[in-house]
């Protein structure tokens, strides 16, 4: 539905049909889980050609690509990385490889996630590797840095951990949780937030409301961690008071007000589809059940984020329906 036949994810929320890193890394993500190769490859070479100029292993791919302003022709729009897109790239890569016993995706999931660490991995004073969102206008200044919580998926550091163990992810895994609890307002994860060298994170200014299309995620990728894994269990406690307004309301929101206690705005279906995981992970099924029912009947084709809602849906609904899982080494299991 929003794949073209040569391999571009189409993000019709904008008037331009922009294309996004972001979107083509789920693509291939969902192209495995269904053990689509044809679509993966077709996904994977659009990628590297119009993102990457032709290399993946030269340069990150460029955030997003559309239609210009100057000569009305489709090309790249900003140059900048986006760090999610790219260590779910990697990731995938270095599952596809593995699954499909293909060596080629495995050497350029490895020259990428180094590069990663290259361009958007810093070693904060007094905190130690994090990852950027991006390898581009993140450090405002020799003592401050801007992240975003949903770029963290500790399902991805656990693997590179694994796969290439003479490298910083093993701190960044550690250094990831102690972020993550660090930036929560009491329990729910702002969009952004700042961190700085003497070990203190708070909000973002301009863009640290809590909740939206960023933070959704923080719970999705939480909810879908193995329980085996060593920090689940902390993590989810810590993020209780979010999962109670779940269990409470039976919806959720674009934002959550921390001052007056209430949600506020659009009712997302995808953001429904994304603490699936979350509520499963907490033991409450029958929440889970009536979330599901609430896709069944909702109609999403008129929505203009319908893109961003049908990709949450897949993620988070293939996920529960076991179609895919994360071990807790961040091996991808497959239901195929």
């Amino acid at each position: 539905m929003y794949i073209s036949p040569e391999g571009r994810v189409i993000d019709g929320s904008s008037e331009q049909l922009i294309t996004t890193s972001e979107g083509q890394s789920y693509a291939l993500l969902c192209a495995l889980i269904a053990n689509d190769k044809a679509t993966f490859d077709n996904v994977l070479n659009w990628t590297e050609t119009n993102l990457a100029h032709g290399d993946l292993t030269a340069q990150l791919p460029a955030w997003q690509w559309g239609m210009t302003h100057d000569n009305n022709q489709y090309g790249i729009l900003d140059e900048n990385s986006a760090s999610d897109a790219d260590l779910w790239i990697a990731y995938t890569l270095a599952e596809a490889g593995r699954l499909w016993g293909e060596y080629r995706y495995q050497s350029l999931s490895y020259f990428l996630a180094q590069r990663i660490l290259n361009e958007e991995a810093v070693n904060i004073p007094n905190y130690g590797w994090m990852i950027l969102p991006g390898k581009k206008g993140f450090q405002f200044n020799e003592h401050l840095w801007k992240l975003n919580p949903s770029y963290l998926p500790l399902q991805i550091f656990r693997r590179f951990s694994v796969l290439y163990p003479h490298s910083p992810w093993q701190d960044i895994t550690q250094n990831t949780v102690k972020f993550l609890k660090q930036s929560m307002q009491q329990g729910f994860s702002p969009e952004w937030a700042t961190l700085t060298d003497n070990n203190q994170v708070v909000p973002d200014i301009k863009d640290g409301k809590i909740g939206g299309y960023n933070a959704i995620r923080v719970y999705l990728w939480l909810g879908m961690l193995s329980n085996a894994e060593t920090y689940k269990a902390d993590l989810m406690t810590s993020f209780s008071p979010m999962l109670n307004i779940i269990q409470t309301d039976g919806f959720i929101t674009e934002q959550y007000n921390t001052k007056t206690n209430t949600q506020i705005g659009y009712k997302p279906l995808g953001f429904t589809a994304a603490v699936l995981p979350f509520l499963i992970s907490a033991n409450n099924p029958t929440r889970a059940n009536e979330f599901l029912e609430k896709l069944k009947t909702r109609d999403i084709s008129d929505k203009p984020d319908r893109y961003y809602n049908s990709i949450l849906i897949l993620i988070g609904k293939g996920w529960l329906e076991k179609r895919y899982q994360f071990d807790e080494m961040g091996i991808l299991t497959a239901l195929w």
